[in-house]
């Protein structure tokens, strides 16, 4: 190997979802080149999604020192004194741009992903729709990686096999594992990846009728008022909406047997730690942000409309105003496919990743 790539500096900044997606692609890469320094400029809400990953240097971009245009060239002389031989890109937002470009002075490879978005024009554009799967950004991050000269083959999805000593926090809150525990996320802040609230009200009484304990998921007022709502509603059903860090929201979700989930950071997140996930699609497509990494593309749900999709984040505003595509997924159809999924394997003790990274 180059002497030039014994260092290699990563920059995501990018939302929670795409940095666990690129989890997997520096897995594969601390995997097949163990004698590579890899230094990961993230923030610092984002540092328990690569807890299983070994020998990993990291900096917080978002430390109160690299605040303001000061703070930024303060992370650019900190960057600059890292000295990597090749510095990949895995964000593509005006502050990477400014923090790859230092490095290029020095003859220091440069790599830079292309905005997803730019390319999912042709399948989001109103009318001669290119209805074609595009790559997932773990595997353009993996190509990403090739180009300056460390290939390597994606590694497996992440597999559950044994026990696991759970925090405190998240131990108070669930209780000891018994029967088979089913978590759900359908709210998000955009209407067109959020599932309608009757829809969702009706979902959560056929799961909690069905499972011993159903865990309730949320980021925000409005989707915290929700769970809360229904656990009033159903003795069985626990909201952990903001009542768990990150690292402890992960744990939560390697204990359940499966998660329902709407396009959010939660369906990424269960494909971390190797959570069967059903999806429910609405204005965005699984072509566009693939259905998670490992996870079954059959438990990928959505309707068939002419007009779908028509965003790639669910913030457009439907063309009819009356989001026919989450409208037309109904709770009994969600509920079938959970069934289906939980029923492949008998209730059993907590899980955690197999891999040993």
């Amino acid at each position: 190997m180059e002497s030039s790539l014994r260092h290699i500096v990563v920059i995501q900044l990018g939302s929670l979802s795409n940095a666990a997606i690129c989890v997997h692609a520096l897995r594969g890469l601390v995997r097949d080149f163990p004698e590579v320094r890899v230094t990961v400029v993230t923030h610092t809400a984002h540092l328990p999604l690569f807890r299983n990953l070994s020998g990993l240097e990291f900096v917080c971009a978002d430390q109160t020192k690299y605040r303001g245009l000061v703070g930024q060239l303060r992370l650019r002389r900190d960057i600059h004194r890292l000295r990597p031989g090749a510095i990949a890109d895995l964000t593509a937002t005006p502050l990477s741009r400014l923090l790859s470009s230092t490095l290029t002075p020095w003859r220091c490879k440069v790599a830079r992903l292309r905005n997803p978005r730019l390319e999912g024009k042709e399948l989001t554009r109103k009318y001669r729709k290119v209805m074609v799967q595009h790559q997932s950004l773990s595997s353009r991050s993996r190509d990403l990686f090739g180009s300056l000269g460390l290939p390597f083959c994606m590694p497996a999805p992440v597999r559950r096999t044994r026990a696991v000593e759970l925090p405190a926090a998240v131990e108070i809150l669930a209780g000891e594992k018994k029967g088979q525990w089913v978590g759900v996320a359908l709210l998000t802040p955009h209407h067109g990846t959020c599932y309608p609230i009757p829809l969702s009200a009706k979902l959560v009484d056929l799961l909690a009728e069905r499972y011993d304990k159903l865990f309730l998921f949320g980021r925000g007022e409005y989707q915290r008022q929700f769970c809360e709502g229904m656990q009033m509603l159903h003795p069985n059903a626990i909201s952990v909406a903001e009542r768990l860090s990150l690292s402890e929201e992960m744990d939560m979700l390697s204990m359940l047997d499966a998660v329902v989930t709407v396009d959010c950071d939660i369906l990424s997140l269960a494909s971390l730690v190797g959570t069967p996930a059903i999806s429910i699609w609405g204005a965005t497509h699984p072509f566009l942000e693939s259905s998670g990494y490992g996870q079954d593309p059959k438990n990928s749900i959505q309707c068939t409309l002419p007009c779908r999709p028509c965003s790639t984040s669910g913030r457009r505003k439907c063309l009819f105003s009356n989001y026919e595509c989450m409208h037309s997924i109904t709770p009994e159809m969600v509920f079938s496919r959970v069934k289906s999924v939980t029923g492949r394997r008998t209730p059993s003790t907590p899980f955690v990743n197999k891999e040993n990274y």
